[in-house]
């Protein structure tokens, strides 16, 4: 959405996207096109029918497509699957939700199809129950529409419901290696700002040397910085290395390697460690239970927690609180 960070136009590399998009749209034998999450096209119209075409060159009319398509991309991301529909003309369209994370970008949408008569009821959404309003004075271009309206192929509904699955996969394989390619450009580029030589991270340190593990923090220009932030902030949560990764503009087998060279160890043992850590501190400071400090630290189960301090400290919790509780 505006002020976002993703968009859909730089995203995607639309005429790449336009060439996929044709062969797709021969394959199942439908019009295709690309929108953003207003509505508006991103893409060239693949397959489109001669009704639609009238439909979408009358001023008046493109505006309800445009509304309908945005409609359709919405109720799409809520249902979190593709959302099959009547459109505004009261033909059948499909619009496949474009997400990264949680915002959404737009929609890949499909159709201008009809339904056979015997497979109407109930398959599909209806937006709007009319077909495209001319004025009454335009007969000649009316029944013109109406037998173009007549033309448009007719497909099954389950028919419809495998291609809404085809597209949707094909989209969302196409999205995720786009958002990851970019987040691995993003992070080369930010290396090669740096002007460090080849043999230096951007730390100034020599690429083979090993940081000591358990290392509380990185500078805040580290690409995985936005991670260790969260961490401070969230140690009731068992955080995924991937929602991490995420988090930093990264890929995961980037973000993987970028850690283990920024803080010594591999994210998850970082984020046990911290976390025995912090039970150290409430061990030391708090009269909370072992339990208690157990179930804030996240761990659903206090036996794994004990086993987890006892790995990184030799004791269990009780045995150090004994120990330390002077300190």
């Amino acid at each position: 959405m505006a002020g976002s960070e993703y968009d859909l136009k730089t995203l995607l590399d639309v005429s790449r996207w336009e060439a996929v998009q044709d062969q797709l749209a021969v394959l199942t034998r439908t019009a295709i096109i690309t929108i953003d999450y207003k509505g508006i096209p991103v893409s060239k119209h693949s397959g489109r029918t001669a009704f639609c075409t009238v439909i979408r060159e009358n001023p008046v009319t493109c505006k309800r497509c445009y509304r309908c398509d945005a409609i359709a991309g919405l109720e799409a991301v809520r249902r979190n699957e593709p959302f099959i529909y009547l459109c505004h003309c009261g033909i059948v369209d499909v619009a496949v939700p474009v997400v990264v994370g949680n915002q959404y970008l737009g929609a890949v949408m499909f159709g201008q199809v009809r339904l056979p008569d015997g497979d109407r009821d109930g398959q599909v959404s209806r937006l709007v129950s009319e077909i495209s309003s001319f004025r009454p004075e335009e007969r000649d271009s009316r029944e013109e529409l109406m037998e173009k309206y007549r033309q448009l192929p007719e497909m099954e509904y389950s028919r419809i419901v495998e291609i809404a699955a085809l597209i949707n996969s094909v989209v969302r394989y196409i999205v995720g290696r786009a958002v990851q390619n970019r987040s691995d450009r993003m992070a080369y580029e930010w290396v090669l700002r740096s002007g460090l030589p080849p043999s230096l991270d951007w730390r100034g340190r020599e690429k083979d040397e090993t940081p000591k593990k358990g290392k509380a923090s990185v500078p805040e220009d580290s690409p995985v910085y936005p991670a260790l932030s969260y961490m401070q902030g969230h140690r009731s949560e068992m955080l995924r290395m991937s929602q991490m990764a995420e988090l930093c503009h990264l890929s995961s087998s980037y973000f993987s390697k970028l850690f283990l060279r920024e803080l010594g160890e591999n994210f998850t043992d970082y984020m046990k460690r911290q976390k025995v850590q912090w039970a150290k501190e409430m061990l030391r400071k708090t009269d909370k239970s072992v339990n208690e400090i157990s179930t804030e630290l996240g761990f659903l189960d206090s036996s794994y927690f004990i086993k987890v301090f006892k790995a990184f400290e030799g004791i269990t919790p009780l045995a150090y609180r004994q120990e330390k509780y002077y300190t």
